[in-house]
């Protein structure tokens, strides 16, 4: 059909304004006025860019040519780019402004068309997309490509008070990394944990858990505290099927091995860490180990090079992406109604994204968590990409 009977450059500059308002997703409105994806897209990238203006048909002159910014910003521009590979064009001209206040320097957006000009840009990859779900899992190839943690279960030491057995270990070469004497299970004692784990030996690819707290939650995302902080620092989750221990085989056995130590509690929780930490140095420094041809763990562990950062990172949605807030009550606002994600989710952004099938997939950071059921307005739980997807060739049974 086209544009509606309003004027062309009134419809478009109506069709940009309810874009940016971003209360309806970009298929709805390019439906609702009778154009393509690509001519929505193409609007809103020339109203961002040029204003208004920018809505009016060009005839043979492209609306990007080599005067359209001075050669003197174009240049500096480039030169920084060329000094620094790695910045994208909103760090490239938030540092010009930074350097030059002075000057009136163009967009991100505009600064982006220049380095592709240039050859500087590189087309965008899509991210890759990891399901909130179990297995089949891939096998740990290196140190680092799978951490697991587990509560071994509580017992009582001889004060009477509760530990919480926290344990953590690197699947592949079987090094036991924390093995901690909590009070509890929640994610306030955990964290702690896991923060000075990943200072000490850096990040891991994957994180394999069962489904109970603190890693996982029985809502639809089944997203906790702890593991939105795993999300937000590119680990993958790994959650083994309620009743199957065998797809944490390792964690299990490295379980069996520690529990002298449950039948001989020590008199309080101090005494009781000191002898976890005995315990640990010795079977990752001394213990011949059956499935490393009788050398201990420590020998085949190496840190990851994927350091932890000073900070907690911010997402990096895709430009296309309908990018909501979670509100205080665990809602987002979806085509007029509200839709309950998570409360783990409360102040997070999170992005809604149209897949090949037509479903509107949620996802945190690069975690698909759920599927959109447009009919009753709610999250629906997505079941597990394919392995192959996710981690390479996945070696079916889960044990790792």
């Amino acid at each position: 059909m086209g544009w509606r009977e309003t004027g062309i450059m009134e419809s478009r500059l109506q069709f940009v304004v309810e874009v940016l308002r971003d209360e309806e997703t970009m298929s709805a409105l390019c439906l609702s006025y009778g154009i393509s994806r690509k001519t929505g897209y193409k609007w809103k990238r020339r109203y961002l860019e040029f204003g208004p203006a920018g809505l009016a048909d060009l005839a043979r002159v492209p609306l990007q040519h080599g005067r359209a910014t001075a050669l003197s910003i174009v240049e500096k521009i480039v030169a920084l780019k060329e000094a620094h590979l790695a910045w994208g064009p909103k760090k490239i001209v938030a540092r010009l402004g930074l350097d030059d206040p002075q000057t009136v320097w163009p967009s991100a957006s505009t600064a982006g068309e220049i380095l592709k000009r240039h050859g500087l840009v590189k087309g965008r990859k899509r991210a890759r997309w990891h399901a909130c779900g179990t297995g089949p899992f891939a096998p740990a190839e290196e140190s680092n490509a799978l951490w697991s943690a587990d509560h071994k279960g509580w017992f009582r030491t001889r004060d009477r008070k509760r530990c919480e057995p926290l344990t953590v270990m690197d699947a592949f070469s079987r090094c036991v990394l924390g093995l901690e004497a909590l009070n509890s299970t929640s994610d306030a004692e955990a964290w702690p944990v896991f923060e000075r784990l990943f200072h000490e030996h850096g990040l891991p690819q994957r994180l394999r858990s069962d489904n109970g707290p603190p890693f996982a939650s029985a809502g639809v995302s089944g997203l906790t505290p702890l593991s939105v902080r795993f999300v937000k620092l590119g680990i993958a989750l790994e959650r083994i099927d309620p009743g199957k221990p065998q797809q944490n085989g390792r964690h299990e056995r490295f379980h069996l091995t520690m529990l002298p130590l449950a039948k001989e509690p020590q008199q309080d929780q101090a005494r009781q860490q000191a002898a976890f930490d005995a315990f640990r140095a010795e079977y990752n420094n001394e213990r011949p180990h059956e499935a490393l041809a009788q050398t201990p763990p420590a020998r085949h562990y190496v840190k990851s090079p994927r350091q932890m950062p000073d900070r907690l990172p911010e997402p990096d949605y895709p430009q296309e992406a309908a990018v909501r807030k979670v509100r205080s009550n665990g809602e987002i606002k979806w085509k007029g109604g509200l839709v309950y994600v998570s409360h783990s989710l409360i102040g997070e952004a999170v992005a809604i994204e149209e897949t090949e099938e037509g479903e509107w997939a949620l996802r945190f950071f690069n975690t698909t968590i759920g599927v959109i059921d447009e009919r009753h307005s709610k999250l629906r739980r997505r079941t597990a990409l394919p392995n192959k997807q996710q981690n390479g060739t996945a070696k079916k049974g889960g044990e790792v």
